[in-house]
């Protein structure tokens, strides 16, 4: 099924964005499946013992996975650009699905007389941390928004709401399953330390290898040397960005400008690629310590500085966001 069929079809059946009701959990097998998220929630909501507060927790539950699942189907449509309108549409179904959950958990859930205080104040806090992040990725006519910006800053705005939605959700998950398991912990429901493993690991991999070319031109100024950078540059851009915390793109990009401005063999362009090094080295020092490689690369006392210590441990907090991300722009309404 293709992108655009998908955002027909769920545009369609998503018209009212009605909450899905939970019903009875399923029994699971045993073995395997019961190191999955779903086993797990189902457990905690097998583990409720008044019916109403079953079926509203479990209804708040199947939801909160339900956008967790569809914003992990369209990850892989995010690098195409000339899909970017089709992946918008989602993003927006997305988007009027967890409002209508907001709604549900008001009306629903923090009106009933059979919850707990601690329960409460959890909903609550869901609501309003949905509520806020939802507002940090959408705001109106931010479709428009899209139109005239380059290729990667759009692919960078659609990660940065995928980013964000998601990091939220989990964490959603994770704060209210702890209500009835206080050992419940975020690592054993959502698990990307592999993923973020192997991409922390290529992204050391493609910064080396993007300032061994920096290198080679410092050495030898030719045109040879200069065509081999830019396209590094350019294989980094399509396939390295990603990886890179959201606040780095645009100094990133910013070097890239510059250095495509400046004539070759110029002065001015010798300068900038020289920055662009010492810029270079810098964010590799930031990507080694990111937490999953810390067995791999053990910081060194005073290697780096302090600050660059804090950057790298928010980027790697799994279930937080860090405080230069409270922005109130959305990321689809960057300038372009």
């Amino acid at each position: 099924m293709t992108l655009a069929k998908q955002t027909s079809n769920q545009t369609s059946a998503a018209d009212s964005f009605p909450v899905h009701r939970s019903p009875e959990p399923v029994q699971r097998q045993a073995g395997a499946e019961q190191k999955t998220c779903g086993y797990q929630i189902d457990r905690v909501i097998q583990g409720i013992e008044l019916p109403g507060v079953r079926e509203i927790v479990g209804t708040v539950f199947q939801n909160l996975l339900g956008l967790i699942e569809c914003l992990d189907l369209i990850e892989s449509h995010l690098r195409q650009v000339d899909a970017a309108d089709e992946s918008f549409a989602l993003f927006q179904v997305i988007h009027d699905e967890a409002r209508a959950l907001v709604d549900f958990i008001r009306t629903d859930a923090l009106s009933s007389p059979l919850m707990t205080e601690e329960l409460l104040d959890t909903l609550d806090g869901i609501t309003f941390a949905l509520s806020h992040d939802l507002q940090r990725v959408f705001e109106p006519n931010s479709r428009a928004t899209l139109t005239g910006n380059t290729t990667h800053v759009v692919v960078g705005k659609l990660y940065r709401a995928h980013d964000v939605l998601t990091n939220c959700l989990q964490q959603s998950t994770i704060t209210l399953a702890m209500v009835f398991d206080p050992e419940l912990v975020g690592a054993r429901l959502f698990n990307n330390s592999d993923m973020r493993y192997r991409q922390s690991l290529q992204l050391c991999e493609d910064i080396t290898a993007l300032i061994q070319l920096v290198d080679d031109f410092e050495k030898i100024t030719t045109g040879l040397a200069h065509s081999n950078l830019n396209a590094g540059i350019y294989r980094f851009r399509l396939e390295g960005m990603e990886s890179l915390m959201y606040s780095d793109w645009p100094q990133f990009e910013s070097f890239c400008e510059r250095m495509a401005m400046e004539p070759a063999e110029s002065p001015e362009l010798k300068s900038t690629v020289h920055q662009f090094r010492c810029y270079l080295e810098t964010l590799l020092g930031q990507v080694r310590m990111r937490n999953v490689l810390a067995n791999v690369f053990p910081v060194q006392f005073g290697e780096v500085d302090s600050s660059l210590i804090a950057t790298s441990f928010a980027d790697e907090a799994p279930f937080q966001n860090d405080d230069q991300e409270k922005e109130t722009a959305s990321p689809f309404a960057l300038a372009g």
